[in-house]
Parts: C-alpha cells; sequence; structure tokens
C-alpha cells in the first residue's frame, strides 16, 4: 500500500525545518524562492543539496547559470520568507526589492544578513518525482548570529535550546 502524498505532507507538516531562501543569477537571469528541504550531504568537500518543485521558473534557470545560493533564515526574515514563496502583497514585484543582497564568488544573490549563506557551484540537478535534487559545492559561506527560523506545523517557530551540550 503506497502512502497518499496528502498524508505524507501532514506527516511531514509535523516536522520542525529550518527556512532558507534559494536563489541563483547569471546570463540566464535571476531567481529565488523559499524551501524548506535544505541539508548538507558532506564536509569534504562541501557539498548541499535543496530540492525545487520541477515546475518552478527557479530550475530553469539554476540549470543554465550552472549556481545557487541557499540563504538559511533568521527569524528577523519572517516577511521577505513570505514574498520569496509567493505570498507577499504583490507577488508580482521583485522578489529581491526585498531584502538586503549582495554576491560572493558565483553572483548568486546572498542576503547580507542571512543567518547563514553558502554560495554554490552546481554539480548535481537531478529529477525525482515532482522535484528538482540539487547539490552545490560550497564555494563560500558567509554567516552572521542570530536566531533560526523555524517552520513546523504550518507556521513560523523560533528554537529553544534545552541543554548547553
Amino acid at each position: 500500500m503506497t502512502l497518499s502524498a496528502r498524508e505524507f505532507t501532514a506527516a511531514l507538516a509535523l516536522a520542525a525545518n529550518g527556512v532558507s531562501v534559494v536563489t541563483t543569477a547569471g546570463e540566464s537571469g535571476k531567481a529565488g524562492l523559499t524551501v524548506s528541504s535544505m541539508c548538507s550531504v558532506c564536509a569534504e568537500p562541501a557539498l548541499i543539496l535543496a530540492c525545487v518543485n520541477a515546475s518552478n521558473e527557479f530550475c530553469s534557470i539554476a540549470d543554465s547559470n550552472n549556481c545557487f545560493a541557499i540563504n538559511i533564515l533568521s527569524t528577523s526574515h519572517m516577511e521577505l520568507s513570505g514574498v520569496f514563496a509567493g505570498l507577499g502583497d504583490n507577488p508580482d514585484a521583485d522578489r529581491f526589492d526585498t531584502g538586503h543582497w549582495i554576491t560572493l564568488e558565483t553572483g548568486s544573490p546572498v542576503l547580507k544578513d542571512s543567518l547563514v549563506s553558502l554560495d554554490c557551484k552546481l554539480v548535481s540537478a537531478t529529477t525525482h518525482g515532482t522535484h528538482r535534487i540539487y547539490i552545490g559545492e560550497v564555494r563560500q559561506a558567509h554567516s552572521n548570529q542570530a536566531e533560526p527560523l523555524i517552520y513546523t506545523n504550518r507556521a513560523y517557530a523560533r528554537a529553544q535550546l534545552l541543554s548547553d551540550t
């Protein structure tokens, strides 16, 4: 018996995930979107992955630009997260008008005050089911001291440390 998509997403909605904005820029244009499917692959070499719905315009642009950045958000970025999820007051407005953006080695937009930004050269992109899995070699990292933005049970949450070990 196969689990339905509705049952699967309802179960995973209970998990706590960090919130990130994945961006790309280059000759093929600029794009970005909010994701919660992002994780490290390994430390040597430094590899990271992000999953994006294959129908999103980000995919064709990132595939062509051959680079992307993952911007891990802090609690001060709830509005920006909504804008990049297409939930802002004007979904047709340039999403990059929200936030303070810089570029590092690849030219992908990096959020200046993000918790962590990882500037990546694309090393692999494959489609599985409805999503495209991007693996990038981290070329540069940028970070700030802040509280991470968490998403769980279809709402934003704050982290609470339970111990100092």
